[in-house]
């Protein structure tokens, strides 16, 4: 009965070291050159929100002024997860890693994200042995300090006071290390834990002042305005 005991206990024991909590290199030491840079993008458009074409609009780096873009890791439960196509999907599958994966932009280089954490290191929301999807969310200051608040003027966008920017880098993917400083969140090459956030010149793209109008909205409105003529040239 003891050796079962002990045998059960042992074995409680090694499941719990295989899923213990996972730690992210998310400090500023992961981020070399060629890691993530955000540039803003003078046209409007977002595949969360519409309103322009990728690619079109004259593209600028990003202010150095410390607090002017802010940035947060989020994650969404899953392997290479798609990248959301609307705010819908922003809000129902991917979270917020915590405030330790939080960043704004580096003074000496435009659009280079530093870290908010003084080590190299952070605890993530999920477990070592579990293999999450991860994206950077990037967004100018004027749309709020946290990423709640980013998306709260993104889902009203009038209440955006002067040009809002908001972006996401691409998709990567993370099983985080056992101890400090852990797995880096960013490099330009998959490896044994994942495939990490690599995105050369990620945009940053200017929200519209308001929401774009769906497809069917705007038909509607084209039938109103007819029905309208047609009861003129009736009178």
């Amino acid at each position: 009965m003891k050796k079962t005991i002990i045998t059960s206990v042992i074995a409680f024991a090694m499941a719990g070291a295989s899923f213990a909590q996972g730690t992210i290199n998310w400090g500023s030491t992961a981020l070399t050159p060629s890691a993530i840079t955000y540039q803003t993008n003078s046209t409007a458009y977002s595949p969360l929100l519409g309103g322009g074409s990728t690619g079109s609009g004259a593209v600028g780096a990003t202010a150095n002024t410390p607090g002017g873009f802010y940035f947060q890791l989020i994650y969404a439960s899953g392997v290479a997860v798609a990248s959301p196509g609307s705010l819908a999907a922003l809000n129902s599958t991917w979270t917020s890693a915590g405030t330790s994966f939080v960043g704004t932009n580096q003074t000496g280089t435009a659009g280079r994200v530093i870290s908010a954490k003084t080590d190299t290191g952070a605890v993530a929301p999920w477990a070592n042995g579990v293999t999450n999807s991860i994206i950077l969310a990037g967004w100018s200051a004027n749309m709020g300090s946290t990423y709640a608040a980013a998306l709260a003027s993104l889902a009203a966008t009038g209440t955006i006071v002067g040009p809002g920017y908001f972006g996401l880098s691409n998709v990567g993917y993370i099983n985080p290390g056992t101890a400090n400083p852990g797995v880096s969140a960013f490099a330009n090459a998959a490896g044994s834990q994942g495939l990490p956030i690599f995105s050369l010149n990620t945009q940053l793209f200017l929200v519209p002042v308001a929401a774009v109008p769906e497809p069917g909205t705007m038909a509607l409105a084209g039938l109103g305005g007819l029905a309208m003529l047609a009861l003129r040239r009736k009178k």
